[in-house]
C-alpha cells in the first residue's frame, strides 16, 4: 500500500491516484491526518465484496439466537411479534403497562 494522501491532492490529482490504486493497491485518504478513506480499483472492490459474508436481517439473527438457545419449537410467533410491535393498537386497552407484563412465568 502507499503513502497516505490529503483529500486535496486526492482531489486535485485523482486520474493519478486511480491509476495508482489500479497499479498498486489501494489509496488511502486522509482528513486532518487521520484515514477516512481508500481509492480501490475495481478488481480490488470486487474481491472484497466477493469475500465479505452477506448480512442476515435482523429476523434471521432473531431465528438464529432462538435456535441456539433451543427455542426454535416453541409456539413463539417471531414474525407476528414484530409486526405487533410495529402496531401499538395491538396491545392498546390490555390493561398492563409494558407488553410483557401479562406473561405467566413457570
Amino acid at each position: 500500500m502507499c503513502n497516505a494522501v490529503p483529500v486535496f491532492e486526492a482531489k486535485n490529482k485523482l486520474p493519478f491516484f486511480i491509476h495508482q490504486a489500479e497499479t498498486e493497491g489501494p489509496v488511502p485518504i486522509t482528513r486532518h491526518n487521520q484515514e477516512v478513506a481508500y481509492i480501490v480499483s475495481k478488481s480490488d472492490y470486487d474481491e472484497m465484496r466477493q469475500s465479505a459474508s452477506p448480512r442476515k436481517s435482523l429476523v434471521e439473527r432473531l431465528q438464529d439466537n432462538r435456535k441456539e438457545f433451543g427455542l426454535e419449537d416453541d409456539d413463539f410467533d417471531l414474525a407476528e411479534f414484530i409486526v405487533s410491535l410495529r402496531d401499538p393498537a395491538e396491545y392498546a386497552g390490555r390493561g398492563s403497562e409494558h407488553i410483557f407484563d401479562d406473561i405467566e412465568v413457570e
